[in-house]
């Protein structure tokens, strides 16, 4: 009989290089389930729809929340996201984010 085992630490992982606009370069790791969740529920509100206030929050709170999950531990904040960031920047950034995850899960390698 063979003896098979998995090691989760020996995982070959993928990351997602960010350059902020202070020019700060965060490695971002894969988003875990909650976060995942968040980003493709907003990939499907219409932001059109809420007030230009709900809209800035709820975009720099997962923007925020994905970009906090780095390999340096750097904390990125809501406040920074949004005193920094316009709506288009934050969507362009969800959306090729979240290219990535999609491209990365669909890899059969």
């Amino acid at each position: 009989m063979a003896s098979m085992s998995f090691d989760f630490n020996k995982i070959n992982r993928s990351f997602f290089t960010v350059t902020l606009k202070d020019n700060r370069r965060l490695v971002v790791k894969m988003p875990m389930k909650k976060t995942f969740e968040k980003i493709t529920a907003v990939q499907q509100m219409d932001v059109d729809s809420m007030t230009a206030d709900d809209a800035m929050d709820t975009l720099a709170a997962i923007c925020a929340e994905a970009l906090s999950n780095n390999m340096n531990k750097e904390k990125v904040t809501m406040n920074f996201m949004a005193d920094n960031y316009d709506i288009e920047e934050m969507t362009l950034f969800i959306d090729d984010f979240m290219n990535f995850v999609n491209g990365v899960k669909n890899d059969p390698n």
